[in-house]
């Protein structure tokens, strides 16, 4: 990860988790929430030894304190065939985050889409609105409901902007929201936690959404824009029709416990 890329996800990921080095790895936890995977996992240092990983994996959910293994390799770490058949026997999933990003130096949309929202009460509420929903098919709503809480306080201070992309230019109806994360001192945006209502999807509304928040920061004066998915959703060709490019990839490996 680039360097101004790499001090933006650990300026964000302070905001819900308590950060933790050791010698060839880090824990990242967030007490509040140990039922959200993002906000809690182990991430490797390049000088892990892999041939150490399995030995290393029951260790995981103690450290976090939770009933699952979430752990992230560093970006130079390269997973051989024989250690990713390994996992999987063992009953870990295996999945890549990708990382990709954009320059906006030539992005040239002006912010002020008239489907979409953000700075005002109204897109305030409208977004936590559609991320309890969103979240909510995905977890338990009380578990929605106190992660909206926890992240509440950042909206509203703007430390975070909520973007809402709406089903008409009338914005009665609120269809789908994102957060941007500003880092003023790298210069550097994060995109995070994009969601659009299943019954609105691949209807255009994703573009819009994200064409909005790439001119909102650089509107703030960015210099460029950075995402995070799943190798498993299918998203990262969405992303390069939109001129991102993938610059790194990153292995993870996670076990649930059943209780």
């Amino acid at each position: 990860m680039t360097e101004h890329y790499s001090k933006t996800e650990k300026q964000y990921l302070s905001l819900t988790s308590v950060f933790k080095p050791f010698e060839q790895y880090s824990v990242y936890s967030d007490p509040d929430l140990p039922q959200i995977f993002s906000h809690n996992f182990v991430q490797l240092r390049a000088s892990f030894p892999l041939n150490s990983l399995l030995s290393f994996l029951p260790s995981v959910s103690g450290l976090l304190n939770t009933n699952y293994i979430h752990l992230k390799a560093s970006p130079q770490h390269t997973f051989p065939l024989v250690l990713k058949q390994s996992l999987v026997k063992n009953g870990f999933v295996v999945e890549d985050e990708l990382f990709y990003s954009i320059q906006l130096d030539h992005w040239g949309k002006r912010a002020g889409h008239p489907l979409t929202g953000w700075g005002t009460k109204k897109s305030l509420a409208d977004g936590s609105s559609i991320m309890k929903i969103y979240d909510s098919l995905y977890i338990s709503e009380a578990i929605a409901e106190k992660k909206l809480q926890r992240k509440y306080p950042f909206y509203q201070s703007g430390k975070i902007l909520l973007v809402v992309c709406y089903s008409d230019s009338t914005q009665k109806i609120p269809i789908g929201c994102g957060e941007l994360f500003i880092n003023s001192k790298e210069k550097t945006a994060k995109i995070e936690e994009v969601a659009i209502l299943d019954q609105f999807q691949r209807k255009g509304y994703g573009t819009i959404l994200i064409g909005e928040m790439l001119s909102a920061a650089k509107a703030f004066g960015m210099h460029s824009a950075y995402l995070v998915t799943s190798s498993l959703d299918g998203a990262g060709l969405f992303y390069e029709k939109l001129r991102f490019e993938k610059y790194q990839r990153m292995h993870t490996v996670f076990h649930y416990f059943l209780t």
